[in-house]
C-alpha cells in the first residue's frame, strides 16, 4: 500500500511558484453522504468520483477513563481498496487494519481522534464498511441524501464530509447561482507546495532546509490538515539528514509532524478568482509528541475555479523547548562539534489546494 505522503520535489524559493498554475475543468456535485456510526467510530466517505475516493474515520472515546491505544479494522465486500493514509498506522489490503500513530495513541474521556485516507473503486459509490476494533463495537448504518447538481460535463464528483448544503454553487465549480457553501473539499498538491525552515550555526551561518513529502487537505467542514513526513527532511548533506532524523526528530517514534487549523467560515467561497485575503489563523502543531498553538498571518488566493494558494506572509517561529526538541539540538550540535545551534527555527510555507 502506497503512502498518502507523495514528494513534494524542487521546493520553490520563497514567496514563488515557477510552475504554471492552470484551472482543472471537473464537475462537482452534491451527492449522498454515507457513514457507519456508533457511539465510538464513524466512517465517513468525504468525497468520490469516477475511479476514486477519500474518506475519514472518526474514533471517540466514550468510555469513563483514557485509552492508551486503539485500533480498528474492516473489510470492503467489493472493489474499493485503500491506496494510503495519514494520522494513523495502516497495515494489510482487504482486510485493513488501523492502529494509532505514535502521537494519537491516548484519548481521554469524551475526546476523538480522526484520520484519513484514499482509495480506488469502480463505477459504483464508494462503499461504506462495517467497522470492528476496540472501541468500535458493532456498528449501524446511516445515510442523508441531497439532490446531485451537474456544473459541466465532467464525471467527477465531490461530497462534503458532513453537511449537505441547499446551495448549488460549490467553490471550485462554475455555476451562474451566487450563493456557494461556506468551503468545498480540497486536496494538497505535493509538486507545486513547499515547505521551507531555516537553521543557524555559530551564530552566522543561516541554511534553508525542507521536507520533501508533505500530504494534506482542507475537508467539507473547513477543517484543514498538514500532514509533514519528518523522515523526508533534506538539507542537502545525507548524514546530515540522518542525524536530525536520529537525533533531534527521533522518527522511529515520532515520523509524523500534524498541523491542523480550522479555515475562517467563507474566507474561500467569498474569493473571486485571482483575488487574494489576508487573514490571522490559529493552529495546532502536534511534533514530537507534543502538541502546542502557533499563530501566524497568511494570505489565500485563488488562483482558478479549482485552485487555491495559501502562502505564509511571515516565518512561523517554532521553539525547540516547546516540543521536548531542546536534547535533541544538543545532540546535533554535539555531532557536529560546533560552538551553537540555533533553538528557534522559521518556517515559510506555500501550499496549492485542488478542488476534489
Amino acid at each position: 500500500m502506497s503512502s498518502l505522503n507523495a514528494s513534494a520535489k524542487d521546493p520553490r524559493p520563497t514567496g514563488a511558484l515557477t510552475r504554471s498554475l492552470c484551472a482543472l475543468g471537473f464537475s462537482l456535485a452534491l451527492a449522498t453522504v454515507s457513514t457507519h456510526i456508533h457511539a465510538a467510530c464513524q466512517y465517513q466517505v468525504s468525497g468520490q468520483w469516477s475511479t476514486g475516493f477519500t474518506a475519514s474515520v472518526k474514533v471517540t472515546n466514550d468510555t469513563a477513563v483514557a485509552v492508551s491505544s486503539w485500533n480498528l479494522a474492516w473489510q470492503y465486500a467489493g472493489d474499493n481498496r485503500v491506496t494510503g493514509g495519514y494520522d494513523a498506522t495502516f497495515s494489510g489490503t482487504n482486510p485493513y487494519t488501523v492502529k494509532n500513530a505514535g502521537w494519537n495513541g491516548t484519548i481521554q474521556p469524551n475526546q476523538s481522534v480522526t484520520f484519513g485516507f484514499q482509495g480506488t473503486k469502480g463505477a459504483a459509490a464508494a462503499e461504506v464498511p462495517v467497522l470492528t476494533g476496540n472501541l468500535c463495537g458493532t456498528t449501524s448504518s446511516s445515510s442523508t441524501s441531497s439532490t446531485s447538481t451537474s456544473v459541466s460535463s465532467s464525471s467527477r464528483s465531490s461530497s462534503p464530509s458532513s453537511i449537505a448544503p441547499s446551495s448549488s454553487s460549490i467553490p471550485g465549480s462554475v455555476s451562474s447561482s451566487s450563493s456557494s457553501v461556506a468551503t468545498a473539499a480540497w486536496t494538497l498538491n505535493t509538486t507545486d507546495s513547499y515547505l521551507n525552515f531555516a537553521t543557524t550555526k555559530n551564530t552566522h551561518n543561516l541554511e534553508v532546509h525542507n521536507f520533501t513529502a508533505i500530504s494534506g487537505d482542507i475537508s467539507g467542514a473547513g477543517v484543514a490538515t498538514l500532514a509533514i513526513d519528518l523522515n523526508t527532511v533534506n538539507t542537502g548533506v545525507a548524514l546530515r539528514d540522518q542525524r536530525m532524523r536520529d537525533l533531534l526528530f527521533e522518527t522511529a517514534t515520532y515520523p509524523t509532524a500534524t498541523v491542523t487549523v480550522a479555515i475562517p467560515a467563507n474566507l474561500i467561497s467569498s474569493l473571486t478568482v485571482g483575488q487574494l485575503a489576508a487573514t490571522d489563523i490559529s493552529a495546532s502543531l502536534n511534533l514530537h509528541g507534543v502538541t502546542g498553538a502557533i499563530t501566524t498571518r497568511v494570505s489565500v488566493q485563488k488562483l482558478s475555479a479549482s485552485r487555491i494558494l495559501v502562502q505564509s506572509l511571515a516565518p512561523v517561529l517554532v521553539k525547540a523547548g516547546d516540543y521536548s526538541l531542546t536534547n535533541g539540538v544538543e545532540a546535533l550540535r554535539a555531532a557536529v562539534g560546533i560552538a551553537s545551534i540555533s533553538v528557534a527555527v522559521p518556517v515559510d510555507f506555500a501550499l496549492v489546494f485542488d478542488a476534489r
